[in-house]
């Protein structure tokens, strides 16, 4: 009886969590890319990962691109790769010209929504409305360690968030954090 009640709770909390938490295994999912074969999520194991969920014409996930942009420069050395995903209603048509436009130094392409929100685990009654941009952060292990929607403030200081997750992430193992000094 334990053994059940054990097994039913653990089943529970798993079927009960919410898009944003973290840690979790990043599922699988595949990103068409433009004029190109599509990729996987789990062909970027081994690096870690700042993946972003856009609608190639909001405003606000064109002023991300052009943050990752500036971010892959900077951590490309790192071990880092940006990948972003637009998913809006048209994206098929609308994606040559976000292309064309912005030119990411990384890897872009798109996916239907109910696989970026499948992807996301993310329901629509338990979690509301799906806003954009909205990143994961995986580890060198294909594990998701960050996970930041459009509500959540996490844009506002967006290059100074970013590269703190990044921080997080491609510090070495082991290494702890640097002690600040004491004004005398």
């Amino acid at each position: 009886m334990r053994t059940l009640a054990t097994l039913l709770s653990g089943l529970y909390l798993a079927c009960s969590l919410s898009a944003a938490t973290v840690p979790r295994p990043s599922p699988e999912m595949m990103i068409q890319r433009y004029q190109q074969a599509p990729m996987m999520v789990s062909q970027f194991k081994g690096k870690i990962v700042a993946l972003a969920f856009i609608h190639t014409t909001c405003s606000h996930c064109q002023d991300l691109t052009r943050v990752l942009k500036v971010i892959q420069k900077d951590y490309m050395a790192k071990n880092v790769m940006v990948v972003t995903c637009g998913f809006e209603e048209g994206v098929a048509q609308n994606f040559p010209g976000y292309l064309k436009a912005l030119e990411p130094n990384f890897p872009a392409g798109i996916a239907p929504e109910a696989e970026v929100k499948k992807y996301l685990s993310w329901d629509d009654k338990r979690d509301g409305v799906l806003m954009i941009p909205h990143m994961v952060f995986l580890d060198a292990k294909g594990v998701i360690r960050g996970d930041f929607d459009g509500k959540d403030g996490f844009y506002g200081k967006m290059d100074e968030n970013i590269r703190k997750q990044l921080g997080k992430l491609t510090k070495p193992a082991g290494v702890a954090p640097a002690k600040t000094a004491k004004k005398k």
